[in-house]
């Protein structure tokens, strides 16, 4: 899993594992902040997964660092960046199916003051699921990405419900009848 943060005062909880991730699923919304309309969410999710991508392909990561908010590009060089995403690029995951694929977004909500959003989520491709919880802040009337989380796992399979078995009657049930 990739996680870059800037250097800001931003501080927003990251999801490092699978089984905390399992967790998240499981989780109920616990939070009154305004939500995101569903069909924008995934539009922003996909516009800069597909930079991501893109960068991934050609090993050049300056669109997703010029396209980000201020503070994700002053804090990331294009190098630095490269240097991140190393093990998703080499791992060959091909990001493409996230531009048809439906993702799963778990968190989608606009933070008091309307200035940042944090959307989170995946996407149930297979081999494996692809994750992103990104943040992104209100930059002259457009969202701009200030923080990303992506990688791949394993698909988390939900738990088979218990089958309930009827009690069969006893021989001395039987003989009372």
């Amino acid at each position: 899993m990739v996680t870059l943060r800037p250097k800001s005062k931003i501080e927003a909880p990251r999801i490092f594992s699978a089984a905390l991730f399992a967790l998240f699923l499981l989780a109920s919304p616990g939070h009154a902040q305004e939500q995101v309309e569903r069909s924008f969410a995934t539009a922003l999710v996909r516009d800069i997964l597909t930079a991501v991508h893109h960068g991934n392909r050609t090993g050049n990561y300056t669109v997703l660092r010029d396209y980000a908010a201020r503070d994700f590009g002053a804090a990331n060089t294009a190098t630095q960046l490269a240097a991140r995403f190393t093990e998703l690029r080499n791992s060959g995951l091909d990001m493409l199916p996230v531009l048809v694929v439906e993702p799963k977004i778990l968190q989608a909500q606009i933070a008091a003051g309307n200035n940042q959003m944090r959307l989170t989520g995946y996407f149930p491709t297979l081999p494996q699921h692809f994750s992103f919880d990104l943040v992104f802040l209100q930059d002259g009337g457009r969202w701009r990405m200030l923080d990303i989380s992506v990688g791949n796992f394993d698909p988390i399979d939900a738990p088979e419900p218990t089958p309930q078995v009827e009690e069969q009657p006893t021989e001395t049930e039987e003989s009372d009848n």
